[in-house]
């Protein structure tokens, strides 16, 4: 089971049941700290397909991933080992079981690969050009930008906006999860593409 381990003098861990795990001063959220710089409810993770997200609630002070601010209301998937930083205070490694590092919930990644989702050529090659820079190799990959995908197909921008929100509704995206990251998930996940990170 995932967990949260507080940093700090008290070294508390907070096991993350179910799949919905919220994080804030209010007494009902999952987890519940109690302190002035903490919003009511700050923060939550939830997994879906197997892979865990953090947002950030529109908080006061923020959430921070690994030191950097998370936009409000944007899920950003967490890796096993990243650090999360809650209203400036609360400091938490993000811990996955030995299970979860192997494959995770078995049912749940076997029911997503099992999802045919067909793509048409040009869907095909924009999705694989966002991984252009962890097939080049290089030190730090991320994900291309817009333009970046335009420029190796000799496009514009608003043709692979076109695309991407077409491989949105073959991936089902909704809401926030609208976004080049989950996409790249859940491409994986599905194993449309192969896994690069």
């Amino acid at each position: 089971m995932a967990r949260l381990r507080s940093r700090g003098p008290v070294r508390a861990e907070h096991e993350l049941e179910g799949d919905l795990v919220r994080i804030g001063r209010s007494a009902e959220n999952e987890i519940s700290i109690d302190d002035v710089a903490i919003s009511r409810v700050h923060a939550r993770l939830e997994r879906e397909g197997g892979v865990w997200r953090i947002t950030d609630l529109d908080s006061t002070n923020g959430t921070k991933l690994e030191t950097i601010p998370l936009r409000p209301w944007q899920p950003t998937p967490v890796m096993h080992g990243a650090v999360i930083e809650v209203g400036e205070v609360a400091v938490f490694d993000f811990l996955l079981s030995e299970a979860e590092r192997a494959g995770g919930d078995a049912a749940t990644v076997r029911q997503a690969a099992r999802k045919q989702v067909r793509l048409t050529p040009t869907e095909r090659e924009v999705l694989e050009l966002l991984f252009a820079h962890y097939d080049e190799g290089r030190p730090a990959p991320r994900l291309s930008t817009l333009q970046e995908v335009a420029q190796r197909r000799f496009t514009t921008t608003a043709a692979v906006k076109m695309v991407l929100q077409g491989l949105y509704d073959k991936f089902d995206l909704q809401g926030g999860e609208r976004n080049k990251e989950t996409l790249s998930l859940r491409a994986q996940q599905y194993a449309v593409t192969r896994t690069r990170y």
